[in-house]
């Protein structure tokens, strides 16, 4: 049984993950087109599932949500803390945003929805003043979220991404509340 909703768009929810969407995760945390853009290359096994569940999905420091349609899950989002630890975060307002979707979902418009509405709960609810983001230059699809939200390239590390058997640059994007 889903859990109650906890943001609500035209037709993408997002909502707390609960125990019973372990077995979801591990499943999408397994699948190529899911792992490999995340460049997460080790299998996940029930207990490590259940681990990441509990030490990152559960835990604290950050915002975990599934995104759902009806009750379907499709994927997870996340706002993270900074790098830079709980107490520079928290006068600087920032955080990590991270995404992603079960492919079978993929290409229909569901994670530009459910990210924009983790935006706005970010600069809205949150009184964060900036997000930020990592994403190999591979992922296409993925820059397009960030750019079609407003999110401007602010960087390149060069070849910092093992991908397919080849060195790809990750891309830093950027987006200010004042910009959004």
């Amino acid at each position: 049984m889903p859990g109650p909703v906890f943001l609500e768009g035209d037709r993408v929810t997002l909502r707390a993950a609960e125990p019973d969407d372990v077995p979801f995760l591990q499943r999408c945390m397994n699948d190529p087109r899911v792992w490999r853009p995340a460049l997460d290359v080790n299998p996940t096994n029930e207990s490590h599932c259940t681990e990441f569940f509990e030490r990152v999905v559960s835990g604290e420091g950050g915002v975990h949500c599934l995104a759902c349609v009806d009750e379907e899950p499709l994927g997870l989002l996340s706002l993270t803390e900074s790098q830079y630890g709980p107490s520079e975060t928290s006068r600087a307002r920032a955080a990590e945003i991270a995404y992603w979707f079960h492919p079978d979902h993929h290409g229909q418009g569901y994670g530009s929805e459910a990210a924009e509405l983790l935006v706005r709960y970010a600069f809205e609810d949150r009184n964060l003043r900036r997000l930020h983001a990592e994403v190999g230059s591979f992922n296409d699809a993925s820059v397009g979220l960030l750019e079609s939200l407003g999110f401007e390239h602010e960087g390149t590390r060069r070849e910092a991404a093992w991908f397919r058997g080849e060195y790809h640059d990750m891309l830093a994007y950027g987006l200010l509340r004042s910009e959004w």
